[in-house]
């Protein structure tokens, strides 16, 4: 019959496994991809790239209640400085991804930089160019704080084939006695002998939404070091996981 092991020989077996010699760690390999450099603060964007994750609101101290959209704010990559007409920028990554589904393109040029697969890239300018970048260093969301002003771009919202008092708010016909049942058309174009066409750029039903779209003058109002996110006062574009581009204000 097979020998039972004891609690002596357990503890025995322990300490021979804590007592084998650990692989030697070679400081020539490169840095896997999990250990990438750690965040620099000192890196200054004109903009950051993150993900609408919904709204909620904001009671201030005074009891008034502000209805407030909450943004995951990185972290990014950096990847590549650039000058190009006394303009220095700097691109940035965002998002993991599966090699499979980046093209070869992107993924040679990510391996060129030694950066993990990365989704979504874009560049946005350097405010302080003098700065020195190595590829894989995270931005974070501290190069905001509270008072900044911004301006957020998206996808908006699809909403399909709209007419015109959707689309463009047109007020319609009047809804009296004589009317007959188009109070929603959108009326005469306006064009007759002269010009003989529609004028370019005439508002008409057609698609609504689905565009890139722009908010301005959107206030920060509190922002999580933590768990990089930021609070925004208003509403933003874009459906609940959708890709933002936050940017400072350039209107001063």
């Amino acid at each position: 019959m097979p020998e039972k092991e004891t609690p002596v020989k357990k503890e025995a077996k322990k300490a021979e496994v804590k007592d084998q010699p650990k692989e030697p760690i070679d400081e020539g390999k490169s840095i896997p991809v999990d250990m990438a450099p750690d965040s620099d603060s000192s890196i200054k964007l004109s903009g950051l790239m993150g993900t609408k994750i919904g709204m909620t609101q904001t009671i201030m101290n005074d009891g008034q209640i502000i209805p407030t959209t909450i943004i995951k704010l990185g972290p990014c990559l950096a990847l590549e400085k650039k000058t190009k007409n006394d303009k220095t920028s700097l691109k940035i990554g965002y998002l993991d991804a599966k090699p499979r589904s980046l093209n070869k393109s992107k993924l040679s040029y990510l391996a060129k930089l030694n950066v993990k697969p990365i989704k979504y890239i874009k560049e946005f300018d350097l405010l302080n160019p003098e700065v020195e970048i190595s590829p894989g260093t995270e931005i974070k969301v501290d190069m905001f704080q509270p008072g900044d002003v911004t301006d957020i771009t998206s996808k908006s919202k699809g909403k399909g084939f709209s007419g015109v008092i959707k689309r463009h708010n047109f007020a319609g016909m009047k809804h009296t006695h004589g009317t007959p049942q188009n109070q929603r058309s959108g009326g005469s174009v306006g064009s007759c002998a002269y010009p003989g066409r529609i004028w370019k750029g005439q508002k008409m039903p057609g698609r609504y939404g689905g565009g890139t779209s722009t908010t301005q003058g959107l206030k920060v109002l509190k922002v999580n070091l933590n768990e990089n996110i930021i609070f925004i006062k208003g509403a933003v574009p874009g459906s609940n996981g959708s890709i933002v581009y936050v940017n400072h204000t350039r209107k001063g």
